[in-house]
């Protein structure tokens, strides 16, 4: 098992880079490493960089056998695919759960599905908060029990658990926007109808001031006090007109400053859930930093009494 001394320092003194590179640091190792140790250090590397990874499976396939480009042989590329497993790791990947995600990480890509009050426990609450939260979702999906599973950190789930939560979040995103236009198309109907009232106010002033000049041009009694009678009612009309006016302006203005509240308090909600959020990021950074130290310091000991 045990490889003789002078053979990393010859292979370090190689004139090939990459032959170099591999025994240069256990060159200048003064103890004697075992091939066993070494093998057991380069499958925990793998192991440790395969668990930081998503799976993915990729096969070549030849299009044909003329080498022609943009032509496709049914029959030999499909038995390409038999040939090479790749249907087989479909039904495999089919089989189990090929959509992996962190809590945080789903709650994030589906957050238009939750409330303001849910976003906010989805960033600075609990690891059990967000398992059900994410429960949640995956019931009201319609999802059954036997096509996800819940770890502690993470969800697993079958291959159609993220396509049919985003079209939910498609379906979700349309209601909102044909509310918006429904309450804009009122809003629009509202304004139409002010803008017909105060077109009615209008000729009823106008003609009010037109009776009051055919009372002027008349020089009985009768036509003085029908003169009066106009006056009295025109006054009466531009100070209906005025007060109206007044009356729309300042809900006109309610209005304004209701929306800059709203979206003042949004911006306000929206930085606050971005905080949390880095918040819990460095949090859950700091805490595998931690763990990643405690590890090692535990392994130290461990080597030294093996």
């Amino acid at each position: 098992d045990e490889l003789h001394a002078k053979l990393p320092a010859l292979m370090a003194a190689s004139r090939w880079p990459f032959v170099r590179d591999l025994f240069l640091a256990r060159a200048a190792d003064s103890r004697r490493g075992e091939v066993a140790r070494q093998f057991a250090a380069s499958m925990k590397e793998l192991t440790e960089t395969l668990a930081a990874t998503d799976q993915h499976f990729i096969r070549c396939i030849k299009p044909n056998d003329r080498r022609a480009p943009f032509e496709f042989d049914e029959a030999l590329v499909r038995s390409q695919l038999q040939s090479c497993g790749v249907l087989a790791a479909a039904c495999v990947a089919q089989a189990g759960f090929p959509y992996r995600r962190t809590f945080l990480s789903m709650l994030d890509d589906f957050r238009d599905l939750l409330t303001l009050e849910e976003q906010r426990l989805a960033w600075g609450g609990s690891a059990a908060e967000r398992k059900a939260m994410v429960r949640k979702l995956l019931t009201q999906a319609g999802f059954a029990d036997e096509d996800y599973q819940l770890g502690r950190t993470m969800v697993f789930g079958s291959a159609g658990l993220e396509a049919q939560f985003a079209e939910r979040a498609r379906e979700l995103r349309e209601r909102r926007e044909a509310d918006e236009r429904a309450r804009q198309r009122e809003a629009e109907a509202m304004s139409a109808e002010q803008k017909a009232r105060l077109a009615e106010m209008e000729r009823e002033r106008e003609e009010a001031h037109a009776a009051m000049l055919a009372a002027a041009e008349a020089a009985t009694v009768d036509a003085e006090k029908r003169r009066l009678e106009a006056e009295a009612a025109a006054r009466a009309k531009d100070a209906e007109l005025e007060a109206t006016r007044a009356a729309m302006q300042q809900e006109l203005e309610e209005r304004r400053a209701a929306a800059d509240a709203a979206e003042a308090q949004r911006a306000a909600d929206e930085a606050a859930l971005e905080e949390a959020r880095r918040e819990e990021e460095a949090r859950l950074l700091e805490a595998a930093q931690r763990q990643r130290a405690a590890e090692e310091q535990a392994r130290g000991p461990a080597e030294k009494a093996a």
